[in-house]
Parts: C-alpha cells; structure tokens; sequence
C-alpha cells in the first residue's frame, strides 16, 4: 500500500515537473551566452539576469566575458556599478547556444540597450566581413565610408548608407580583403547623408584580421548630430578574438551667434592643441545674425573679436561630441561671449518636435516669454539666455502660431505661425536693439 502510494506521488511530481519545464517555470538547461558592452559615460555597470549579477564592473568602452543566461526571454538588467542604480531592463528573445553582446549606450541622458546578434559564419580566408549597427538615430540619415586609410572621399559611393529612423538599423555584411596572419589597415568615416564633408565621426585605423567578423557600433554623442563609434569583433571558433575598441569622438560642433548692437562685426576662431591648427567658426558676420555649424576639435580655445577687438572667452569649455552656440552678446563696446549648450536629440515620437526661445536683444533689453498656440512655453527667458526645450506635437497642415511677449509691451512684440514639421528642434532667436522692432529669427536645428 504504502509503495503504492509512493510511486503515485512520484508520478504526480514527474507531471507537475515536466509541465512547470513546458511552460518555462522551470528554467531548462538551454543557454545563450552574452557579454556587456559598456559604451556609455559611467565608469563601470553590472549586469543582471532574471534579478541575479551575471556580469561585474565592465569598464566604459570595454567588453566583458562572455556568461551564460538562459534561453527564451531572460530580463537583463543594467545597473550602475557605482551607485548601483537600476538603469534599464530588457528581456531580448534568445535561443539555445546563440551568443549575442548587450550595448548600454546613451542617449539624452537616458541609458538605452541594443542587442547585436554573434555567431556568425566564418568568411572565406584571406577575407573578414563588417556591417555598422547605428543606433545613433539622431544623426539623421547618415554615409559610412570604409576605406584605406587617408582616401580622399570626395566622389566615392559610400559603403553602407541609413535613411532617417527612430529606431536602431543594421546593415547586411559586406566583405573585405585581410591577408593572413596581419590583416588588412582600413579607415571608418562617417558623414551627413550625400555630404563627404559634413564629417560626423572618423575612426582614423583599424585592422580587419583574416576570417573575422567586425561590427561597427555608432552611437549618440552629447549634441545629438555626432557621433561615437566603436569595433566589436566575435570570439572565433577557437575562442581567441572577441576584441571591443572605442572611438570617442573628439569634435564638437559650434556655432557663432552675433548678439550685438546692429551693425557691430564679430569673428571668432577655435585654435586647437591638439590639430596645431586654427579653425574658423565665423568670419566678420555682421550683427545681429546666426552663422552655421562648424566642426572643430573639442579641445580648442576659443578666440572672438568684435569691430576687431578681442572680447574674453567665454566660460567653459567644448564638450566631445557636442552642439554649441558661442553667443556674443550687448553693447559692441563692452561685449560678453558665452556658451550654450544644444541639445539637438530628436524628440522621442515622430509627430513631436522641440523648440526653446533664445533672447539676445541688446540695449535695454528686458526678459521675454514665449507662447505656441496661445500656451506658454518659456517664461523670463533673460537676456543672453535660453530657455529649456518644450515639445509640441507636428502637424503638417495647421500652423503653430508662435508669440513672444515682453513686460515692456502690452502686445506681443514678435509672432510667426510657420507650419513645424515632426522629427525636428528649433530655436527662435530674438535680436536686434530693445528700443526697435526685434528681430525674430526661426532656425532648424535638426
């Protein structure tokens, strides 16, 4: 009776075992293999499975060891290994014995992950094989040029291309020649979409060794529009390889804005260490006006003159991979210079776009606010400052009917009703002297 009894329970038990293990509650022996790619700006981040450390202290811009996480639909967290903050959590569909790198990276500040599928066949020898995974969407629609090392571009096709999209592309693989056992040198250039010149990112060398596979990562810098970029390769078949190298990029984009009484002449140059070259950023622009973006290195002291003397430099410094106005503003003879940081991220949804007020009227200027479809958006906005970027929804057949007050007039002392696309950010520049008609000017800066 009593073995009777037993071997019933362990039936029981073998069937509540086994539907538990059909239905995933049971966690099954299939395994995927992941590894951390720490490329944003924290020092290091941990990485959980199912709410269990798996991953420890992956410095930024490196790779960790590959782990085991089980197959299916695993809940990955990232955390800051730091502070150790939850940063994000993804649950990536995985199956049986894939292998695949997790990449934190960031953007506007906020942490995201992409998921970049290894495994992939060997290429032929004497061959290595390079896709670019973007998630840099920011950028825009984007070249990618793979070439040996210092080609001039100019006229070439580019070798992998991206359309404009919210979401995180990869392109197919395309081959390349690595001779054995050295591997072949090629330079990575990213630029504006049909623009060689609009340099978004260079990525000066990096080898492609023999019957290995290279994934280019791109991801959001601090402005918005450049780029940073990084080289995985896989682990091959005998477990040698698996090498991750980053290319921060050290650019940043600056634009002169002349703020000062009309007439005035304001030029200004950045003069890098590190180039041993000046670049200028604009040249004797007559005020009040806004001049366009210039790439220059990060690193650069930054020059300005108005009427052809030397005004202070401003506060701070450049920041890599940022977007900058350099705002001189006030009287033409006692101007200040100083430095606004863009953030020229897309909004999140499509329909959506961003705008902020800057107030460079001069003389006795007052503080000004600013409204959109008779809603304000910005408020005692000083002279010399920006207000913050509000987001609106797009629409492309109605206009949006765009005031600016001040507490010295009882009417609005600018309005425009432009019809403002999605996917795009704005800034609309009051200039000109207080005592006249301002100046409004709406520029896209995205």
């Amino acid at each position: 009776m009593l073995n009777s009894r037993f071997r019933a329970l362990v039936a029981v038990m073998a069937f509540a075992t086994a539907a538990l293990a059909s239905c995933g509650g049971g966690g099954g022996d299939d395994k995927a293999s992941v590894r951390l790619v720490n490329a944003t700006t924290r020092a290091s981040l941990d990485l959980l499975a199912n709410g269990e450390p798996i991953v420890e202290g992956t410095a930024k811009d490196s790779a960790s060891e590959y782990v085991d996480v089980d197959a299916g639909s695993p809940s990955l967290q990232v955390n800051d290994a730091t502070t150790d903050a939850g940063l994000v959590v993804t649950a990536p569909t995985v199956t049986d014995g894939q292998k695949f790198a997790l990449v934190a990276y960031e953007s506007g500040g906020t942490v995201r992950t992409a998921v970049v599928t290894e495994g992939t066949t060997l290429p032929p020898a004497g061959t290595a094989i390079v896709r670019v995974f973007n998630a840099a969407t920011d950028a825009g629609s984007i070249d990618i040029f793979v070439t040996s090392p210092g080609a001039d571009i100019t006229g070439l096709s580019p070798t992998f291309t991206f359309t404009a999209s919210t979401s995180v592309q990869a392109t197919n693989f395309v081959s390349f020649g690595a001779p054995s056992p050295a591997g072949g040198t090629y330079q990575i250039r990213v630029t504006g979409a049909g623009n060689p010149s609009d340099l978004r990112l260079d990525i000066p060398q990096i080898t492609l060794l023999n019957q290995r596979v290279a994934t280019v990562i791109l991801t959001p810098t601090a402005g918005g529009t450049l780029a940073n970029g990084s080289v995985l390769i896989e682990e091959g078949p005998d477990g040698t390889g698996g090498v991750y190298s980053a290319t921060a990029n050290t650019s940043a984009r600056v634009r002169l804005l002349a703020a000062i009484t009309n007439g005035a002449s304001v030029s200004a140059t950045a003069v890098s260490a590190s180039a041993s070259a000046s670049f200028g950023i604009g040249t004797n622009i007559v005020a009040p006006a806004v001049a366009t973006y210039v790439s220059v290195p990060s690193d650069s002291a930054l020059n300005v003159t108005v009427n052809g003397v030397a005004v202070a430099a401003p506060v701070g410094t450049l920041a890599p991979g940022s977007d900058t106005t350099l705002m001189v503003y006030g009287n033409a003879g006692s101007p200040t210079a100083k430095l606004i940081a863009d953030d020229n991220h897309l909004p999140t949804a499509s329909n959506s776009y961003k705008l902020r007020l800057i107030n460079g009227l001069t003389g006795a200027a007052v503080p000004l606010s600013m409204s959109v479809n008779f809603l304000p958006v910005a408020t005692d906005v000083q002279p010399g400052a920006a207000s913050a970027y509000t987001v609106s929804q797009a629409s492309l057949t109605a206009a949006q009917q765009i005031s600016v007050t001040s507490p010295s007039s009882p009417t609005a002392i600018f309005s425009v009703a432009p019809i403002l696309p999605g996917s795009a950010v704005f800034t609309l520049f009051m200039l000109g002297d207080a005592g006249a008609p301002p100046m409004g000017t709406l520029r896209r800066d995205r």
